[in-house]
């Protein structure tokens, strides 16, 4: 889920995450599960976690993701690109197309 949320850039670099008590509870898991799969995190390179202080977000532009292959932003800042289609026609299959679908159309 945290790899999904700091992915899709739900999460930025440098948040910190609730504490580790709260989230177990939240997500329904003992706080040692919570735990190794933190440590998960922390060894891909997406989390810090700092003894004392909590777990940080890190940034890791490797992640793959929808938006993996673009830089895209708000104009206003922050939150996630959406995107609006301007229209979609039914077409005839080019004759050049390989063979897929029983519609003649596209």
């Amino acid at each position: 889920m945290l790899i999904r949320e700091i992915a899709a850039g739900r999460m930025m670099e440098g948040e910190k995450l609730p504490p580790e008590r709260d989230m177990a509870a939240d997500l329904g898991i003992a706080v040692g599960t919570l735990r190794k799969a933190l440590g998960d995190l922390e060894r891909k390179g997406l989390l810090s976690r700092i003894q004392g202080s909590g777990n940080y977000v890190r940034s890791q532009p490797d992640v793959a993701s929808v938006y993996s292959m673009f830089r895209l932003e708000l104009l206003e800042g922050g939150g996630l690109p959406t995107a609006r289609v301007l229209s979609v026609d039914r077409l005839a299959k080019p004759m050049d197309l390989p063979v897929f679908g029983s519609s003649g159309e596209a």
